[in-house]
């Protein structure tokens, strides 16, 4: 064969994409032509975890708008940090800033119509998965806003047992959307959390809550091996590039492709999906 393809026609198997060569059940499904239609990079049409310079990013709400309508995005959520445990430089967000934030975001709103844009701009929060899996936010709070992002920021070297019930905790929280950045890990800096994945799994899929899958290329997380325990679990992924600056949002192909190692589809991703 002079092609990828031809050296896989002559095994009589149809080409497997290269994100799927990982010795992992792929040459069985392409057998049986139930290779998954992996997730692509232009099928991304938002982004639901983005901060401003209300916390530790670096843009105003409006320069985050603008970036993320020239991306190319239908919506963005703004999730700047809550206070609360493990926030860098105490730079989260008290109850009442939240909720004096809306009014930027409306303004945001507006400089979008003004600039012929359509994309729609959703005002939530990043609020913290504390050692028990409580959340740093007040339910009031949390039920006033558009999307809400719990996600893990201290106490990341609980051992697997009491990290898993924690993260199961915030999955179910009535108010979380989003489990963002599950593991905390950074990578070559930390290795964060190591939950039962399984667990995590069959609990968003029964609190309609989804997976991040951080497209930061320093976070990746979750790690291909628990996005594909997700999908086969019917759980929702969310890839979202947790932005501090606009032209982080390019960022987003490094989810799509640690998407695809975890054998995603395109169904199988909320921010695949319309607003």
């Amino acid at each position: 064969g002079e092609t990828e393809a031809g050296m896989y026609e002559a095994l009589d198997l149809p080409l497997i994409p290269p994100e799927l060569r990982e010795n992992a059940g792929e040459i069985e499904a392409a057998r049986e032509g139930e290779l998954p239609d992996l997730v692509e990079e232009s099928e991304i049409r938002g982004d639901l975890h983005a901060h401003t310079d209300w916390s530790d990013g670096d843009a105003t709400v409006e320069e985050m708008a603008l970036g993320a309508a020239e991306f190319g995005h239908d919506y963005l959520a703004i999730t700047d940090h809550a206070e609360g445990p493990g926030v860098f430089g105490n730079t989260g967000l008290s109850p009442e800033e939240v909720r004096e934030q809306a009014d930027e975001v409306d303004e945001a709103r507006d400089a979008l119509a003004d600039a012929g844009h359509e994309l729609e701009l959703l005002h939530g929060v990043e609020t913290n998965v504390d050692a028990d899996g409580d959340l740093s936010t007040p339910d009031d709070l949390l039920a006033e806003l558009d999307v809400v992002v719990a996600s893990p920021h201290a106490a990341l070297g609980q051992g697997r047992d009491e990290a898993t019930e924690r993260l199961v905790a915030a999955i179910e929280h009535p108010e979380t959307d989003i489990l963002g950045h599950p593991t905390g890990r950074m990578i070559n800096e930390r290795p964060g959390l190591s939950p039962d994945f399984e667990r995590l799994a069959e609990a968003a899929v029964g609190a309609g809550t989804a997976l991040e899958l951080n497209a930061n290329p320093s976070r990746l997380d979750l790690p291909d091996s628990a996005v594909r325990v997700a999908v086969d679990a019917g759980a929702t992924i969310a890839i979202d590039t947790d932005a501090h600056r606009p032209g982080a949002f390019a960022e987003s192909r490094y989810g799509v492709h640690t998407a695809r190692r975890g054998w995603a589809e395109t169904d199988d991703v909320l921010t695949a999906r319309d607003a």
